[in-house]
């Protein structure tokens, strides 16, 4: 069976991780590739220092590339930042074609319609995302190429960002070697790992909690309603740890990872519960356990009042019966899901990636999920021309033929999305 690939690549805060997953006719994806690397010149979202971060994404791409027969010359980007910006915006047409029937070209101008919005000139948009179309006052429609009608409506959720910003995160993969077949807000993505079709449909939140940001995206009915980015994330509790017990940012993470929790409830504390610190000065020293979970719970509680303050603004907060799905790497703190519901008053749970058969257990986790959401969402989004979201694809090796770049400038056409072609 013919396969095509595609290349995600998560550009983090803490980390830079490449995902090769191989996509068969079927729309069977395996990932057959993974490198990582620490991350260097990223901070919250945003690059800092091109250089830097250019090497780390080589080193990330290089690792992923000696685990596969495919020479990588262009990636599916994640894209965050306090930058990004959401709003749902309305196309409107008429159809006035004799025969009635709403063709390619109808929905990409209705489409390009809903794109028409004020933005400053220092903004571009990153996505134009259908969520329904309307027919002649028929709410609910999916796709309505072929069907007959007089009025065409799109509702879409376009997502914006900063042009000199997005511009540098290109610049740094550029400078890798590489060229972006299309940016995807990782939200957006994660969301493609780790929530169930039948979640999405009930109404839930995606709440990525990475190194420098924590990301949103609210999906009601089955499609994307609202998404943002707040600044507020893992490392901000690693640094808490670093200050109020005076050990290295190194130390504190250690000491979060083996011994934090977000919430000190079903531990059994006692006077004598005491932890090992290696301080600044070389000595070590005992610490009572309490004292760490004293500056890990605060900064918690506060991404989690960030996180449903947001949710307050989207307006869906009573739109959400499946709750929250927590996950990335700061959603692995123990005591996540139970403090979560205790600040926002809604559900969670902690996802990790699913829907990938034979699934290495190394990637079965939140950490991944950005990474693999990347693949699937490219995988799912240019096999079905119905689905409401962007097309992409990224012909990363010679040996595969001109067919996704057919199928990309095919939805390019009728989807008005922004992707970049390769040189």
């Amino acid at each position: 069976m013919a396969k095509d690939c595609v290349v995600g690549l998560d550009i983090g805060t803490t980390k830079v991780c490449a995902i090769v997953g191989e996509v068969s006719e079927d729309g069977r994806v395996d990932i057959v590739g993974v490198g990582s690397s620490v991350s260097a010149g990223i901070r919250k979202g945003v690059v800092i220092d091109i250089e830097d971060a250019a090497r780390a994404i080589s080193e990330a791409v290089a690792a992923a590339r000696q685990r596969t027969n495919y020479v990588i010359n262009s990636v599916v980007v994640g894209v965050t930042g306090e930058h990004i910006a959401s709003l749902n915006s309305r196309g409107v047409m008429a159809v006035t074609h004799a025969s009635r029937e709403i063709s390619a070209e109808d929905v990409n101008h209705v489409l390009q319609q809903a794109r028409v919005i004020v933005l400053p000139p220092d903004r571009e948009i990153i996505h134009a995302i259908p969520r329904t179309y309307t027919v002649d006052g028929q709410a609910g429609v999916r796709y309505p190429v072929g069907m007959a009608g007089t009025r065409l409506e799109v509702e879409t959720h376009i997502v914006t960002g900063a042009v000199s910003l997005l511009q540098n995160v290109g610049k740094a993969v550029n400078r890798a070697g590489l060229s972006i077949s299309a940016t995807v807000l990782q939200p957006i993505a994660s969301a493609e790992a780790v929530v169930t079709p039948a979640e999405k449909n009930l109404g839930v939140a995606l709440v990525d909690i990475g190194g420098g940001t924590t990301d949103i995206a609210i999906f009601v009915d089955g499609d994307i309603a609202f998404s943002s980015v707040v600044p507020i994330a893992g490392v901000h509790v690693t640094r808490d740890i670093s200050i109020g017990l005076r050990v290295s940012l190194e130390e504190a993470e250690r000491l979060k990872r083996e011994y934090g929790a977000a919430s000190s409830s079903g531990l059994d504390l006692g006077a004598a519960d005491t932890i090992d610190v290696n301080g600044l000065d070389g000595e070590t020293r005992n610490v009572p356990r309490r004292q760490l979970l004293d500056i890990v719970n605060p900064r918690v509680e506060e991404i989690f009042t960030c996180i449903k303050n947001e949710i307050d603004k989207s307006g869906y907060y009573n739109f959400l019966p499946a709750g929250i799905v927590l996950t990335g790497g700061g959603a692995l703190l123990p005591g996540m899901t139970t403090l979560c519901p205790e600040v926002t008053g809604l559900p969670a749970r902690l996802g990790a990636p699913r829907d990938i058969v034979d699934l290495p257990e190394t990637l079965r986790s939140p950490i991944h999920a950005t990474g693999l959401g990347l693949v699937l969402y490219a995988a799912r989004y240019t096999r079905n021309p119905g689905a409401n979201a962007i097309a992409v694809s990224a012909r990363i090796s010679e040996r595969m033929g001109g067919f996704m770049q057919s199928l990309q400038r095919f939805f390019n056409r009728i989807m008005g999305t922004d992707i970049e072609e390769e040189n």
